[in-house]
């Protein structure tokens, strides 16, 4: 029996979802790494928590970190439906956290979005808040910097924009890795014609 999920055989359906497992993983972890490095050369010189950029550049680090692993979680959640198909509730689990992961990432991608927009709006005031400067105009390298000003602002902007794609990515690979499981699971169509799958009556032929 020709066992086919969609347009794909049952073979290529598994490639295809390991695949998509894969770099769900590979994201999750670059991710993960481009947040830390973030926090490491900016979030944690930005001692005004009162300030509302400020507290909104935390916020939006900790949705990247959460989104990485959620990510990450997704991803191998995946691999592991790509070796047991036949299991119901491991295709629901991967539906789930598929759909979680798109909304996150995409939440996260709207932040830092708003994060690099604040920061140009602000000249990026809340970056060098722990500096004391007669000017902002002339940045310098001086005792009171626990940083180099010159560079911090261009190098966040730099990692924002880096976090930024990678979450359109995972968004992109999440939504994919759902409407995978969402042939599987049999449910009604998000959009056009229901994509037929046929599986087979005994599950020892899995």
């Amino acid at each position: 029996m020709c066992l086919r999920i969609g347009s794909l055989s049952l073979g290529d359906f598994r490639k295809v979802l390991m695949k998509t497992g894969l770099v769900l993983v590979v994201l999750g972890h670059v991710s993960f790494i481009t947040a830390a490095v973030l926090h490491g050369t900016m979030l944690r010189f930005v001692a005004a928590p009162s300030d509302a950029v400020a507290l909104q550049y935390c916020v939006v680090d900790i949705v990247s970190v959460t989104s990485a692993i959620v990510v990450i979680i997704t991803g191998i959640t995946a691999v592991v439906l790509s070796r047991y198909l036949p299991s119901t509730p491991l295709r629901w689990t991967v539906f789930s956290l598929s759909v979680a992961c798109a909304v996150l990432s995409l939440t996260c991608a709207l932040g830092l979005l708003s994060s690099i927009a604040v920061t140009f709006a602000t000249q990026g005031r809340a970056l060098l808040a722990t500096c004391t400067f007669e000017s902002s105009e002339f940045l310098t390298l001086t005792p009171d910097c626990p940083f180099d000003p010159t560079r911090i602002y261009s190098s966040s902007l730099c990692l924002w924009a880096i976090s930024l794609m990678f979450c359109v990515a995972e968004s992109a690979s999440a939504a994919r890795c759902a409407q995978l499981v969402h042939r599987m699971l049999g449910l009604r169509p998000w959009w056009g014609k229901s994509s037929h799958h046929t599986w087979p009556s005994p599950p020892q032929i899995w």
